[in-house]
């Protein structure tokens, strides 16, 4: 009984929010009568919305926690990294979606993985790009299960595991019930309430710690390395592990897909407008607020640089005890909007592409429903064990997988048209295989040198050498 009365606001507040996630899902269901209204929406989405979600699901607990408390670590230096992630953003909506999405309408693409295996004519290039994202979806999950749980623990004062399994119960009957045009729904209200609590964020931080001139004067005080450019972490790890996370921009399925569901062009323009405003506006407020943090924590408060914006948030000093509350379940909701997103990318992938490719039958959306449970089970397990390692490495790993396989096939292929399915299925194999063999290396300490580069130059490298001494790629197919 006590503990209702503690938890009151907060348990209020998610009944709301379960209420929303209630009528998206009814509103979406309505509309799925196969698996294109399922997985994009029948491609019928306006660029404003679509804008929103693709800001929704990349942002999630892993920049709202992962990249806004990494700072605690590593100092200031840290913040360099919001260039690249902003810069790719722009990359994705400018040069990306005008090339990738009218291929995907002539394909008739549902899928990353059925859009390579169609741009390169090689049904083994669409399997293995689907095993490529089963593999670093669940990474990707394990990562944001766990920002989830973090956020839902300190919310509702309850054990870590009991929050990953309730958000495993709740997202995942979510995702089953409504699919892609209820994701991103979801994604746009989520949106607009996370870029203002980024804003309230950054102000509150700044006004309890005495203005940027008085934090950073207290944090130099403190230990020098906070604000200089050397910081705790050399400047070519900064770059590695914000360039693994920003290349998702460019070659993740969860945000590439959201390119499928526009309208038309119009709304493609649009979205090139909102969505890189939103993303620069957030990095600009989240990514200091780790090492500025410093100023308003005691250093032996917390034991993990993803505990730091929790811990503002809970402590009541930084928003409140009210606005605290709901900003800890817009992080909430952001994480759970991620996961189905993601959970929608994997299932389909299993089912569209790796087991039954172009079996779009009347049970398609039935088994790719199963998968969702089955993907879904599998990462919060591992998220509630002893193998979840911390937010940022987990999605820097994921990041640097899909940069290392589909940087060269699926970016560099849209506008260079010579290398063959050949080229293209071994740099995939070359450069899942160097990311996952240096990452092991790198946690054995044998090297210090982030696994993004060299799955990058192997990835590129052996696609580019094939490409230039192979065979072109067989005329574009069209699908009818």
């Amino acid at each position: 009984m006590s503990w209702l009365a503690e938890h009151w606001i907060h348990l209020t507040f998610v009944s709301i929010y379960l209420g929303i996630l209630v009528y998206h899902a009814v509103v979406g269901r309505r509309h799925v009568h196969g698996l294109d209204d399922y997985l994009v929406a029948g491609r019928r989405l306006g660029g404003g919305t679509i804008a929103l979600s693709f800001y929704a699901t990349f942002m999630s607990t892993n920049t709202f926690i992962g990249a806004a408390g990494k700072s605690w670590d590593v100092g200031l230096v840290w913040c360099v990294g919001g260039l690249i992630l902003s810069g790719l953003c722009c990359v994705s909506w400018f040069l990306v979606a005008p090339r990738l999405v009218p291929l995907t309408r002539q394909y008739g693409s549902l899928t990353v993985a059925d859009f390579l295996g169609a741009q390169y004519g090689s049904p083994t290039l669409r399997r293995l790009a689907a095993v490529i994202i089963c593999f670093a979806s669940i990474a990707y999950l394990v990562a944001i299960y766990r920002g989830a749980a973090l956020a839902l623990e300190n919310l509702l004062d309850v054990p870590y595991v009991w929050a990953a399994a309730a958000i495993f119960l709740v997202v995942t009957a979510y995702t089953l019930a409504g699919g892609f045009e209820s994701v991103v729904l979801t994604d746009s209200i989520q949106g607009l309430l996370m870029v203002v609590g980024a804003v309230g964020m950054a102000a509150a931080v700044l006004w309890l710690g005495g203005g940027p001139a008085a934090m950073l004067d207290s944090l130099h005080r403190q230990d020098p390395a906070w604000t200089s450019w050397q910081g705790k972490m050399p400047l070519a790890t900064v770059l590695a592990l914000n360039l693994s996370v920003g290349l998702k921009y460019l070659v993740e399925p969860r945000q590439l897909t959201r390119f499928y569901g526009l309208r038309d062009e119009a709304a493609m323009r649009r979205g090139a407008l909102v969505a890189p405003l939103l993303v620069i506006s957030t990095y600009v407020c989240l990514l200091p607020l780790g090492a500025l943090a410093h100023v308003l924590i005691p250093a032996d408060a917390i034991s993990s640089s993803d505990e730091v914006v929790p811990y503002l948030l809970t402590s009541g000093r930084l928003l409140g005890p009210v606005l605290g509350v709901v900003f800890l379940l817009v992080l909430l909701s952001a994480a759970m909007s991620s996961i189905d997103s993601v959970l929608l990318v994997a299932a389909s992938s299993i089912d569209h592409d790796l087991l039954a490719p172009d079996r779009n039958d009347g049970g398609a959306v039935r088994r790719t429903r199963v998968w969702v449970v089955v993907v879904s089970l599998a990462s919060v397990a591992i998220a509630a064990s002893p193998l979840a390692k911390d937010i940022m490495t987990l999605t820097a790993f994921s990041g640097a997988l899909y940069g290392a396989c589909f940087l060269p096939t699926l970016v560099l292929g849209l506008f260079w048209q010579r290398p063959a399915a050949r080229a293209a299925a071994t740099s995939v194999a070359v450069g899942a295989a160097a990311v996952i063999l240096w990452s092991l290396a790198r946690r054995w300490e044998w090297t210090t040198v982030h696994e993004v580069y060299v799955g990058l130059a192997s990835g590129l490298g052996s696609y580019i050498l094939m490409g230039a001494c192979g065979a072109r790629r067989a005329p574009r197919p069209t699908r009818d």
